[in-house]
C-alpha cells in the first residue's frame, strides 16, 4: 500500500477519493482534507464540533436621536463547527426572524421604544451556544426636524466594487487574490459598506460590473474599487487582464484602469479610494489611432470629474506585484487590511501601510505608488447619514444580495429532515454561491446527491456530491433549478428526490431586472 504525503492538497472530491482508494490514512489528515475542498457533510461526520465563540461583540452603549433617518445598526461574529447561526434579543426577548437573523441587526425610524438593552445569541445544530455582551442603547427625543449641523465628513452611503481574477484559462493562475479580495470585503463590510464582490471576469463582464457599480454611486457616497489578478502597462495605461487572456493578449482584450478611474469619479460620489493589485509590466503591443479602447460609459452623463479621489497602485510603474507562497495574502494586501478598519483618515492609514512595506524583504521589489487629489480627512469609519440616497441604494441593492432562501423538507417515513442552505461564496462574492444539502441528523447508509438540473450561463462544480458552487451568475440566462436525490448506500434505491427551483440568484437579478 501507499502512503499519502501530509502535504498532499486535493483540489476536488474526486482527486481525493481517487487517493484514498490507494492509501492508509488517518482520521486528521482526511478531515484536513475534506476541509480543502469544503465536503460539509461528510465533515458533520468527521470533524469534532466546535463550541460558539463570539469573536465580535457590540458595541458596549449607544445614544442615537429618534427621527426618520435615524438607525441603528448593531454587529455581532461568531466562530464553531457547525457554522453559526444568530439570532438577536432586546430586552431579554428575541427579536422576529422577520426583523433580523445574521451577524448584522439594522433597525431603522428609531422611537424612544427601541431604548433597551440589546444583545446576540450564536448557535449551531450541535446546540452550543453564546450570547455577546451587551448593548445599551438610549434613543433621545428627536429635537429637531433637519440636521442643522450634519458632522464635516460624513457618507450617504458606502459601496465597494472587488474584482478577483485568479484562474486564468491561458495565462498563470494566481493563488492569493481570491484571499485578497475577501479579507478586504469582510473588513469593509464590519465598517457598513455594501460589497459587490467578483471573482473570474470576463471582459464584458468587468465592464459591466463597473457600470453597476456606478449606479450605486450617488451624492454624498463613499466608493472603493479593488482589483487584484494579472495586468500590464502599456503606452502609459494600465491594463486589466480579463479571465479568458493569455499573457500575450493585446489592449483590445483588456479593460483599461484609467477608463475604469474615469468612469468612477465622474459619478457624483463624494469620495473614491481606487486601488490596484496587479503586475506593472511593460507590455509591448501595437496600438495606434484606430485602435478601440475599452470605454466604460459613465452612467452620469457628462458630468465633470472632481476632486474626489485617492488612486492606489500596489506596485510602481513597469514592476511586478508580488504573490509570496505560503503567504495568505498578497504582499500589499497584507500590510493594507492591517490599517483598514481603523478610525483613522485614508491617507493616514495607507501612509502607514506605505511604511509598514518599508520594512518588509521585498520592498525593493515591489513600491506602492499613491495619487491624491483630494485634501480632506475622509475615513471609511466615517458614519452613514441616512436619507434618501441610502434607501434609493437600498432597493437596488436587492437585487445584487439577495439568496434564495434556506429550506428544510420533512423525508417521508424517516423521521428525517432534508435541509438545503445557500450562500456567497467565501461569504462575500455576489456572483458566485455555495448550495450544500444536509441530512438531520446525519446517517452514514443515506447518500446525499446534489446536481443541477437547469444552471444555462453560468458554471456549477461539485466540491462534494452535497456541496455545489455555482458561479459566474452574471451570466445566468434562465432561472437556476437544482436536484437532490437521497439514496441508500448499500441498495443503491432512491429513498428521497426534492427539485429546487431557485429563480435568478444574487447578482444574476440584476441581469434579470436590466433586461426587464
Amino acid at each position: 500500500s501507499s502512503c499519502l504525503s501530509s502535504t498532499y492538497a486535493p483540489t476536488s472530491a474526486d482527486d481525493l477519493v481517487l487517493a484514498l482508494q490507494n492509501s492508509f490514512v488517518r482520521t486528521s489528515e482526511l478531515i484536513r482534507w475534506l476541509e480543502l475542498v469544503d465536503a460539509i457533510d461528510a465533515l458533520l461526520l468527521l470533524k469534532p464540533s466546535e463550541p460558539v465563540a463570539i469573536t465580535l461583540h457590540p458595541e458596549p452603549y449607544l445614544q442615537l436621536e429618534a427621527g426618520q433617518e435615524s438607525v441603528l445598526r448593531l454587529t455581532c461574529r461568531a466562530s464553531s463547527f457547525p457554522p453559526p447561526k444568530y439570532e438577536w434579543y432586546f430586552n431579554g426577548k428575541p427579536l422576529s426572524s422577520q426583523i433580523q437573523a445574521g451577524p448584522v441587526l439594522e433597525l431603522f425610524n428609531l422611537t424612544t421604544d427601541h431604548s433597551g438593552t440589546y444583545k446576540c445569541r450564536a448557535w449551531n445544530a450541535c446546540g452550543s451556544e453564546s450570547f455577546s455582551n451587551d448593548c445599551e442603547v438610549v434613543v433621545t427625543p428627536c429635537r429637531r426636524k433637519l440636521v442643522n449641523k450634519p458632522p464635516t465628513l460624513y457618507a450617504t452611503d458606502k459601496v465597494a466594487l472587488l474584482i478577483s481574477n485568479a484562474n486564468y484559462e491561458h495565462d498563470e493562475k494566481l493563488f492569493l487574490t481570491e484571499n485578497d479580495v475577501e479579507s478586504l470585503a469582510k473588513s469593509l463590510a464590519a465598517l457598513n459598506f455594501r460589497i459587490l464582490a467578483f471573482k473570474d471576469l470576463g471582459k464584458r463582464d468587468i465592464i459591466n460590473a463597473v457600470r453597476t457599480f456606478c449606479h450605486f454611486l450617488q451624492n454624498g457616497t463613499y466608493s472603493l474599487f479593488y482589483y487584484a489578478g494579472h495586468g500590464f502597462k502599456c503606452c502609459g495605461k494600465d491594463y486589466i487582464q480579463s479571465i479568458d487572456c493569455s499573457n500575450e493578449c493585446s489592449v483590445e482584450d483588456c479593460v483599461c484602469f484609467q477608463d475604469v478611474i474615469a468612469c468612477i469619479k465622474s459619478t457624483p460620489s463624494s469620495f473614491n479610494l481606487i486601488m490596484w493589485d496587479a503586475c506593472r509590466d511593460c507590455r509591448e503591443t501595437s496600438l495606434d489611432s484606430r485602435t478601440s479602447i475599452v470605454q466604460t460609459d459613465p452612467p452620469h452623463g457628462s458630468l465633470r470629474a472632481r476632486r474626489s479621489s485617492v488612486v492606489v497602485f500596489a506596485t510602481s510603474p513597469y514592476n511586478s506585484a508580488v504573490e509570496v507562497k505560503g503567504h495568505q495574502n498578497g504582499l500589499f494586501m497584507e500590510h493594507l487590511k492591517r490599517h483598514v478598519g481603523r478610525t483613522v483618515p485614508v491617507h493616514e492609514a495607507i501612509r502607514c501601510t506605505l511604511r509598514d512595506f518599508e520594512s518588509h524583504a521585498l520592498s525593493d521589489w515591489q513600491i506602492p505608488v499613491v495619487k491624491y487629489d483630494i485634501a480632506g480627512d475622509h475615513s471609511l469609519c466615517d458614519a452613514i447619514l441616512d436619507g434618501p440616497g441610502y434607501r434609493g441604494n437600498e432597493i437596488l441593492w436587492t437585487f445584487v444580495s439577495t439568496l434564495p432562501p434556506d429550506e428544510e423538507f420533512r423525508v417521508t417515513e424517516t423521521g428525517l429532515r432534508l435541509r438545503v442552505t445557500f450562500s456567497c461564496d467565501r461569504e462575500v462574492f455576489c456572483n458566485s454561491m455555495l448550495v450544500t444539502a444536509s441530512l438531520l441528523p446525519p446517517v452514514p447508509s443515506i447518500h446525499i446527491d446534489l446536481q443541477t438540473l437547469v444552471c444555462d450561463g453560468a458554471r456549477a462544480v461539485n466540491l462534494s456530491t452535497a456541496v455545489l458552487r455555482v458561479s459566474s451568475l452574471q451570466t445566468l440566462v434562465s432561472p437556476l433549478r437544482l436536484s437532490v436525490v437521497l439514496r441508500d448506500w448499500e441498495s443503491k434505491n432512491v429513498v428521497y428526490l426534492r427539485n429546487l427551483h431557485c429563480g435568478h440568484p444574487l447578482v444574476a437579478a440584476w441581469k434579470l431586472r436590466n433586461s426587464g
